[in-house]
């Protein structure tokens, strides 16, 4: 029996909650795949909303809005056949579902089963469980239909039920969101239970952002032996297009991608796209950053000229006394190198005059601590906000993870901001970033000293980050071992050799600054565990590790 077909995967960015846009561009890839001569094309999990639409879909209207989308798709289905994903209502209950339209109607609807509420998850909060699979046949091939969370709870189940249901191509569609090692969890995944059932996989990934989220894309098909034989491209869409003939031999798929320095091209996309979808969907065009002469800002600046265009990035720098020529020297190189227009503004005057006010009208004469400190950083804040509302850019926050999490910031200062793009990368990682951007960007590259100059937030004379925080290698080693790995503090001081003392005062300070993170810009997550919804700490809490 020939069991050939010629399946797509229709790779697409939705805005979540613009449901008729994303219709409409549902249809634009179907016209696409159908003029190619497809059979089935999928789409992701949820792509008529968007994923995740959250309380949205606590509105009704917002429920209805769906149900009448999908009248308009069916007729589209008449010379070729599609899977969509959206929330449908059954009687007083939610779904997460996935609907086949065959011959211009809606034949199939699958309920997704496997409900994931952990990290960023909260569907149990929205949906009711799925109760059973849906098989259905196509094009002499017997089809099961899943929805991301269902190929990763039980897969060896899941190989056995596809089995003795004699399927022969599963279809996932997801929504998986972006982190560091993901992609080579799902190839792991979806290879077990090809190879443990020999059925082919064509796994429909959701791409674009939402808010923290970035979702990478990286759809793909896999033969009845586990193997990968086409990939769709990362952090863009794609129409990818296959013809299947059950265990008949495919050419070797190569991705033509070198692993060295795989890891951080993939977070320098997940930046841009982030920052871009985050940007764009909202309906703006420009940011506006602060320049420090510092490599934060730089790295912040990089990526949003990549993402946005060098016309759309506007720079600020704002010294002080306290502040070295050498940084507004570095800062106005970086502005030259990269083609964004930079400001000089200094701020010492207005500093001044807020030091004269406070001592005579509040608190008289005292002796100079933080506080002088944190009011450089607000009144930069305020005249960034000033600039954000007045030409229409939203203001990026240009903290690392390293800094915001031991409250190495100034709340409604350098931590203000719409978004915080480096909220999710450690300080050890930003050096990593600068020096890949720059051996990708030589004619367009972050200052050398820029990365080589000790870090420092100049706001006092001679200071530097050492004098407050242990080293950044140290730092960064003790956070990830216990916010990721959820390691002891016993624990991480032996395995790193260090002194317990230093540990516990790490996490003494994380844990004593999440009212900051609680009022700071949301971050793009890139780690396994990153600030916001990750990771949910009490702000009010009275427990210490000890």
């Amino acid at each position: 029996m020939n069991k050939k077909i010629k399946i797509a995967i229709g790779q697409v960015n939705p805005q979540v909650g613009s449901i008729n846009d994303n219709i409409n561009k549902i249809i634009e890839f179907v016209k696409k795949a159908e003029k190619q001569g497809v059979d089935l094309l999928c789409f992701p999990e949820l792509a008529i909303t968007g994923y995740p639409p959250e309380d949205l879909l606590l509105n009704n209207s917002f429920i209805k809005s769906v149900e009448l989308s999908l009248k308009k798709l069916a007729p589209f289905s008449k010379k070729i056949s599609f899977i969509v994903g959206y929330p449908k209502r059954i009687e007083s209950k939610l779904h997460n579902t996935a609907g086949v339209f065959i011959d211009g109607k809606l034949k199939f609807e699958y309920n997704k089963m496997h409900l994931p509420n952990y990290g960023v998850f909260d569907e149990s909060r929205y949906f009711t469980k799925g109760n059973e699979y849906l098989f259905f046949n196509l094009k002499n091939r017997r089809i099961c239909l899943t929805i991301c969370e269902d190929v990763w709870v039980g897969p060896e189940i899941l190989s056995k039920k596809i089995k003795s249901e004699n399927v022969n191509l599963l279809i996932n569609l997801a929504a998986s969101p972006f982190s560091m090692e993901k992609q080579h969890e799902r190839i792991k995944v979806l290879n077990s239970i090809s190879r443990n059932s020999s059925a082919e996989i064509a796994y429909c990934n959701l791409v674009g952002a939402q808010d923290e989220l970035v979702f990478d894309g990286q759809s793909m098909f896999l033969d009845s032996k586990g193997s990968i034989i086409s990939q769709a491209k990362d952090f863009k869409e794609d129409l990818l297009i296959k013809v299947l003939n059950h265990r008949n031999n495919y050419k070797n798929y190569s991705s033509n991608k070198k692993t060295k320095n795989i890891k951080l091209k993939n977070i320098f996309s997940a930046l841009s796209l982030g920052l871009k979808d985050y940007v764009r969907k909202n309906g703006f065009n420009k940011v506006v950053i602060g320049i420090s002469g510092g490599i934060d800002s730089a790295l912040v600046a990089a990526v949003a000229v990549n993402a946005l265009g060098r016309r759309n990035v506007l720079g600020v720098a704002m010294p002080t006394s306290f502040n070295s020529q050498l940084s507004l020297d570095l800062a106005k190189k970086l502005s030259s190198n990269l083609g964004f227009i930079l400001k000089d503004a200094p701020i010492q005057e207005i500093f001044d005059k807020n030091l004269s006010y406070l001592e005579e009208c509040i608190y008289g004469k005292t002796i100079s601590d933080f506080t002088e400190e944190n009011l450089q950083a607000r009144i930069r804040a305020n005249i960034l906000m000033a600039i954000s509302n007045k030409l229409g850019c939203l203001l990026i926050s240009t903290g690392n993870k390293s800094e915001i999490s031991v409250g190495y910031s100034t709340l409604y200062g350098d931590a203000a901001g719409a978004i915080a793009i480096l909220k999710d990368i450690p300080k050890t990682l930003v050096y990593e970033l600068s020096k890949y951007y720059n051996l990708h960007n030589p004619q367009h590259s972050i200052p050398k000293k820029i990365i080589s100059r000790d870090p420092s937030a100049e706001l006092r004379m001679n200071q530097k980050d050492s004098d407050s925080l242990p080293p950044y290698k140290i730092l960064d080693q003790i956070l990830e071992l216990y916010i990721e790995q959820g390691m002891s503090p016993k624990d991480i001081s032996r395995s790193l050799n260090i002194k317990n003392k230093l540990v516990l005062g790490i996490i003494h300070k994380l844990n004593n600054n999440e009212f900051k993170r609680r009022q700071a810009p949301l971050g793009i997550k890139i780690t396994s565990k990153a600030f916001g919804r990750d990771r949910r700490y009490p702000v009010t809490n009275g427990f210490s590790e000890a």
